[in-house]
């Protein structure tokens, strides 16, 4: 008897636990648009910010005496030296340290001004220095940790220490427990349930995103972004602090539990620059880097692709580089000089210098359709080929939000002492036009199709497959 009651109990909780999954149902696959349809939205998505312009002066540096700006790359180097963070350090290393950190804040630190100046840095330096002054001892780490624990004002998303990132960054949260459909009468699920409010979240365009189903149909889910710690945690598995309640027009509810989320990164094959693979026929191509040292292979690659009806640039994993082999691989594959709608601006005083402006650029035409997929690895100039994305007909971003480390870039400096390494941003800026809200430093690029990473590949070809 007492195994037939553990066997039913199991049982019950095998249903409870697959109740709130939902099947393909008729109005879902009623609901499903054509491949010309959904692209002439997303188009018109891209086309918003087409010709938008954008100020960079408030991120113009301003320094004490104008001589002050010939040091603008002084701190800089390329030299990494090996950090030991158990070795131990004076109090007057430790502050050595210090001082030459806030000295290169003010001379190379692009962000100087925007993130407060003097008044801001100089009280940051005083409670750092009051801290350490407080210790009996002192390691490399523990100076490490107190710089990232009093610089969290620093927004920059290329900015860290030993790649410690005092800023958080957003990661997203997918409720994926019950499938939603678009329609005339509002968000519905897949039995055609209306949703009526969502408990905490009265605006829900901005709660229900365009996702893929794992059967590959076009749907929608909820999306929470939150913020996290990029410090090598976002490596573990981590929880939502919080459920959905759904309610239906019908009276009845949802209660929705988020995915677990983990940051996404795959390697390429042993001892390859690149990647070309096929998945479901479609031609994928990742690299991690946009390096010029293999040029050769990634521009060979986009002519290859602009050939093919459908095609994947995979940036899951592409950690940024050299800005201008994103152009060359855009300039390959659609066989025109692309610009995208964001324009990168020099701050140093007397010389903002804007590249060319895309208000005098028109749309590139594309017959084909370019999915670039898209992660919270995906960072820099991996960005900046989303924005010149927005300029091409036919592009698809499917994946997750993205880094959020686009207005910034990556100069280097080493601490004397503790040989900490520390990247910030030095010289320019990259801007999005003024009010566009597809991209935020630390939040990153909105796909245009949100899916988990690791599934991007998989679910965005299973779509092309389902739609007509």
């Amino acid at each position: 008897m007492n195994s037939k009651l553990v066997s039913l109990f199991c049982c019950l909780i095998i249903l409870v636990s697959f109740s709130g999954c939902t099947k393909v149902t008729q109005l879902v696959k009623d609901s499903q648009p054509t491949k010309a349809d959904l692209l002439a939205e997303i188009n018109e998505e891209h086309r918003r910010w087409e010709g938008g312009s954008s100020d960079p002066t408030p991120y113009l540096r301003h320094y004490d005496d104008p001589a002050d700006a010939q040091k603008s790359t002084d701190y800089l180097t390329d030299t990494y030296s090996e950090y030991d963070a158990a070795k131990e350090l004076s109090l007057e290393e430790a502050e050595e340290d210090v001082n030459y950190l806030f000295d290169a804040f003010y001379y190379d630190f692009a962000f100087y001004d925007y993130f407060g100046g003097h008044t801001v840095f100089d009280q940051a330096k005083a409670e750092i220095l009051q801290e350490l002054q407080a210790k009996d001892s002192l390691t490399c780490k523990d100076l490490q940790e107190i710089l990232v624990k009093h610089l969290t004002f620093i927004k920059d998303g290329h900015f860290n220490i030993n790649q410690n990132f005092p800023a958080e960054k957003d990661i997203p949260f997918f409720f994926r427990q019950v499938m939603f459909v678009k329609t005339d009468s509002g968000y519905q699920d897949s039995k055609g349930k209306t949703v009526v409010s969502v408990d905490g979240y009265p605006d829900l365009d901005a709660l229900f995103k365009r996702s893929i189903s794992k059967e590959g149909y076009l749907v929608y889910y909820p999306v929470l972004l939150k913020e996290a710690k990029f410090d090598g945690t976002e490596w573990d598995k981590h929880v939502c602090d919080e459920q959905l309640t759904v309610h239906y027009a019908d009276g009845s509810t949802d209660v929705l539990t988020a995915d677990t989320w983990s940051q996404y990164y795959k390697d390429l094959p042993k001892g390859q620059n690149t990647d070309l693979r096929q998945t479901d026929g479609i031609p994928v191509f990742q690299f991690n880097h946009f390096d010029p040292s293999f040029l050769e292979e990634t521009n060979a690659a986009a002519a290859q692709m602009s050939n093919a009806e459908i095609s994947m640039l995979d940036l899951r994993s592409n950690v940024g580089g050299y800005e201008e082999v994103a152009h060359q691989w855009f300039n390959r594959y659609s066989h025109q000089r692309i610009f995208g709608t964001g324009v990168r601006y020099s701050v140093l005083p007397a010389s903002l210098v804007a590249s060319p402006s895309t208000s005098k650029t028109p749309r590139a035409s594309n017959d084909n359709i370019l999915i670039l997929l898209s992660g919270k690895c995906s960072a820099s100039c991996a960005e900046i080929t989303l924005d010149l994305s927005y300029n091409v007909e036919n592009s698809l971003i499917v994946g997750e939000n993205t880094n959020g480390s686009m207005i910034s870039n990556s100069g280097h400096i080493e601490l004397p002492n503790s040989k900490c390494s520390v990247d910030m941003t030095f010289s320019t800026v990259y801007l999005t036009p003024d009010g566009s809200d597809y991209f935020e430093e630390l939040r990153g690029f909105f796909p245009d199709i949100w899916v988990p990473a690791k599934e991007a590949e998989t679910l965005a070809a299973k779509l092309m497959e389902n739609l007509k």
